[in-house]
């Protein structure tokens, strides 16, 4: 395959991985900046949750969006909104002023802005894969290494950015990250699929539906869907919540938290560039992979409730991150492989919609069971969860068309 050939399967992966280091930074810099122009703490939180809240809701609005104009119109529009409401916070503090309540709509019109945007580049990446004549796995595990990639590379670069300058450059940097994406995508990947040519048929919040119902018509989906709120439910908990708790409580350091952090995120960055060539032959079985996952990650959280010490446990979330690598790049696979094109914007953003709205919901039970029963009780009660969930998979018949059938191995790219 030429050059050009890959060239938007190359920018569409540049343009996912820009916009992901741009939003872990903006994790580090807003409360940053808060704390700096107005020295509350309160503040700093309330910031926040302004820039998280849009996300259930952009996801499940966006995903018609993108159904609607195109993903490439959704992605380019997305960026070039989400870039200018966050350089306004930084530009508008330093011209004109700049109020709580206006930094606040716009750290929410960012995210209402950014969420859409995530949906389109979802929808548009099997059309460059098949053009490039990449293997979905291949593609689907580079596509979400970014956000891994970020979350490691993302807020030590924002800190230091931070210390050294101060967090308003920080913002800009986020700006530029959206309006590079949208220059990319817009100059090199072709449109896809997921526009209609005519005019659609249903209304606005039923075609918001339509994507729900068809994750709910398809056993295999909805089973998968299923298991992903959980385990986002219990996941969200781990890294916030229940780390830094046993880091104080157990290992008897606050700051080794750090050390947990990143060998769990170096583990997710390898678990999903190791599954590019695993997912040929060694994990090619989708359904034992999904299994073995989870079951993987459950026997390392069963293990820390023991209390082995640091090391050992910097290890066992080192596995907790490489078994978690090969999830989303596999989930991904079996949803573009039974979603009609017309149909994969909306399908993303209910996915996107329902995984982020069991995250809060997952760190309030985290930090309330933690304070109630105990932490060595709460992860062995979120262990738990996880043997039911393998338990589940296990007896759920649907969730066997996840193994890879001749037609995924008809065609063998690179």
């Amino acid at each position: 395959m030429s050059r050009t050939g890959r060239t938007p399967m190359i920018s569409l992966l540049v343009a996912n991985y820009l916009s992901w280091i741009g939003n872990t930074m903006t994790l580090v810099a807003v409360p940053l900046y808060v704390l700096d122009v107005s020295g509350s703490a309160l503040q700093a939180g309330a910031a926040g949750f302004a820039n998280a809240l849009p996300m259930v809701i952009a996801g499940l609005v966006g995903g018609v969006v993108v159904d609607r104009i195109g993903p490439r119109a959704t992605s380019v529009y997305a960026d070039l909104a989400a870039g200018v409401f966050m350089a306004a916070v930084p530009l508008l503090d330093s011209t004109l002023g700049l109020s709580m309540p206006l930094l606040m709509a716009l750290l929410f019109l960012r995210t209402l802005a950014d969420a859409p945007g995530a949906a389109a580049r979802l929808t548009l990446l099997p059309s460059v894969l098949e053009t490039a004549r990449v293997r979905p796995e291949t593609g689907n595990s580079l596509f979400h290494s970014a956000q891994r990639v970020a979350l490691v590379a993302g807020p030590p670069a924002a800190a230091l950015m931070v210390a050294a300058l101060g967090p308003a450059p920080v913002l800009y940097v986020d700006a530029a990250t959206f309006l590079v994406s949208a220059l990319l995508i817009r100059v090199a990947v072709p449109p896809g699929g997921g526009a209609s040519t005519e005019r659609p048929q249903a209304g606005f919040w039923q075609e918001v539906r339509e994507g729900q119902r068809f994750i709910l018509r398809t056993p295999v989906l909805a089973a998968i869907i299923s298991v992903v709120v959980v385990t986002n439910f219990v996941d969200d908990a781990f890294t916030p919540v229940l780390l830094p708790v046993y880091s104080e409580q157990i290992l008897h350091d606050a700051r080794l938290v750090g050390l947990l952090l990143a060998a769990n995120g170096v583990g997710a960055v390898l678990g999903s560039f190791l599954y590019v060539p695993a997912s040929r032959r060694l994990l090619a079985n989708r359904y034992t992979t999904f299994i073995g996952a989870f079951a993987l990650i459950a026997l390392a959280r069963l293990v820390m409730v023991a209390r082995p010490g640091l090391w050992p446990v910097a290890g066992l979330v080192f596995l907790i991150g490489l078994a978690s690598g090969p999830l989303n790049p596999l989930i991904t696979t079996v949803i573009q492989r039974d979603t009609p094109p017309e149909l994969l914007g909306r399908v993303f953003g209910a996915v996107m919609a329902m995984a982020f709205a069991a995250a809060p919901v997952g760190i309030f039970t985290g930090g309330w069971l933690v304070s109630t029963v105990g932490l060595q009780r709460t992860l062995a009660v979120f262990a738990g969860v996880y043997l039911l969930l393998i338990l589940y998979a296990t007896t759920n018949r649907p969730l066997r068309a996840l193994r890879e059938s001749a037609d995924d191995r008809a065609t063998e790219p690179a």
